[in-house]
């Protein structure tokens, strides 16, 4: 006779004590069953030997994707920080006016006050005074170099660019050419098309990062705006161009009448000496040649200036104290 009992935890569950009778090994092969199942069962995920990727749709899998991505970023962030480079404008960065003033003083001696002062005036609106940082904010924080960005006169889209330096420690390593990657990418940044520099012996540098040779142009820095565009000119004119001018200057003082300089010797006259002698009458216009059955060759064409040639190796533009100075551009 088989009697059917009831599970006192779950009633809902019954077994049959015939079949135990009948099957003695029954109970025991389950209860071994479900103790291997148990011990085969993962107790940490350490021990899950299954990759994640071949059940995308799980959640587990997610979760421990996502874990494992978070673990790894971060990790590569840390690194990174630690070796990351960037350029910053330094009105965002007040606590690195010291040393930036001393930094742009190493290489164009002034008061560190005035200097100061002079960094103080960066703004989004411009200039803008870029550092070029690297690692972490704090203590393994290193300033690299400096750059000023300031606008051109007469040209929305260029930006000039001044006062590029790199710490003299850390000369030599890259750091002058990332500088001006980070002064490009941030003009880029804002919109502008072309930057505008001069230098008098790097100008092999700049043509390598893709600077070509131009034509002088007035920055709206606290320097250059202060020289107005014709003295600019006047300054960057050779010396071939500056005393053919003085030529013509002196040519056309003594053919004007009456004209004279004031100071000169000419502008002193006694009255006790007679009049001035007056000038020749003006020779008789020749007549034209006759007609002949060649033409003759057209005139050269009549350019507005003298043409100037600049090269690497020498320029014809000089700065304000008479030296040698390239001017050159580069659309970014």
């Amino acid at each position: 006779m088989s009697v059917c009992l009831w599970g006192l935890n779950n009633p809902s569950k019954a077994f049959d004590v015939s079949d135990t009778a009948h099957h003695p090994g029954c109970h025991s092969s389950r209860r071994s069953e479900a103790l291997t199942a148990s011990k085969s069962k993962p107790e940490s995920r350490d021990q899950l030997d299954v990759d994640p990727q071949s059940f995308p749709k799980s959640r587990y899998a997610e979760k421990v994707s996502l874990l494992d991505g978070d673990v790894r970023d971060h990790k590569h962030n840390d690194d990174e920080e630690a070796g990351r480079i960037r350029g910053v404008p330094i009105h965002q960065r007040p606590d690195l006016l010291v040393p930036c003033a001393d930094l742009v003083n190493s290489e164009w001696q002034r008061s560190q006050a005035a200097r100061i002062h002079s960094l103080q005036k960066s703004c989004s609106e411009f200039p803008v005074c870029l550092v070029l940082l690297q690692g972490p904010r704090g203590t393994e924080e290193r300033l690299l170099g400096h750059a000023r960005l300031s606008r051109v006169v007469g040209h929305s889209s260029s930006l000039f660019v001044e006062s590029v330096v790199v710490s003299k420690q850390e000369r030599g390593k890259g750091y002058g050419r990332i500088l001006m990657e980070e002064t490009e990418l941030y003009a880029k940044r804002r919109g502008f098309k072309r930057l505008c520099l001069t230098t008098h012996d790097k100008q092999h540098f700049y043509a390598h990062l893709g600077y070509v040779l131009s034509t002088p142009v007035q920055s709206a820095g606290a320097v250059m705006a202060l020289l107005p565009m014709g003295m600019l000119m006047r300054l960057s004119r050779t010396p071939n161009e500056e005393r053919n001018l003085m030529k013509q200057t002196l040519t056309r003082m003594e053919d004007s009448e009456g004209a004279c300089v004031v100071g000169s010797p000419s502008s002193f006259h006694n009255p006790l000496s007679p009049p001035p002698t007056p000038p020749p009458p003006p020779s008789p216009i020749p007549p034209p040649p006759p007609p002949s059955s060649i033409p003759p060759p057209p005139p050269p064409p009549q350019s507005a200036g003298q043409l100037i040639v600049q090269t690497l190796m020498e320029t014809p533009y000089r700065d304000a104290r008479g030296v040698p100075i390239f001017w050159m551009h580069k659309d970014i």
